[in-house]
């Protein structure tokens, strides 16, 4: 396990060794002796995403942030996130990277984030493990559409929830 900093305090990128023989292949995607982060999982999602899926850009308020280290388990996606620490120097700034089920690369994202991604295959399996338990009445979020970057031409799949979300130039501390 290889672990790259990145110009965001605290935002990770891990490389994972995999090993491989004739039944397969084996991955290790979490390591809590792997000092990046004292990070302990309180719980875990896995995604199931048809291909133009956008998931997010979601976020929890408070004491209620959540450290997330993401992984893609089959197919391809485009990994987002945005810093929304007031202080931070990278506030409002947006990170960005490729994540697929060949690579063995996962993304450890702290808190005061949000996270979100775009599925670009048909059929992309990500595990999101979390730090802090979901609360419906502590989370935020930022409209996909309010990133200033050139998305790949296919169709997008979204929410009802997450069309309605504000952009980030409208994001105000709650």
């Amino acid at each position: 396990m290889k672990i790259y900093s990145t110009k965001f305090k605290g935002l990770k990128i891990i490389k994972i060794k995999k090993f491989n023989d004739l039944r397969g292949s084996v991955i290790k995607v979490f390591n809590q002796n792997k000092k990046y982060s004292k990070f302990n999982c309180f719980e875990s999602y896995i995604s199931f995403s048809k291909k133009g899926a956008i998931r997010g850009l979601h976020g929890q308020l408070g004491s209620h942030s959540q450290e997330k280290l993401i992984y893609c388990l089959e197919g391809k996606a485009i990994d987002f996130a945005i810093d929304m620490r007031i202080k931070s120097k990278t506030y409002g700034m947006i990170f960005k990277k490729n994540i697929n089920s060949k690579n063995s690369t996962a993304i450890f994202i702290p808190k005061g984030f949000v996270h979100g991604l775009l599925a670009l295959e048909k059929e992309t399996i990500v595990v999101n493990f979390c730090s802090k338990p979901y609360n419906a009445k502590k989370e935020f979020g930022v409209n996909f559409k309010s990133l200033k970057i050139k998305f790949p031409k296919i169709k997008f799949l979204i929410s009802r929830k997450d069309k309605n979300l504000p952009y980030l130039n409208q994001f105000k501390k709650k």
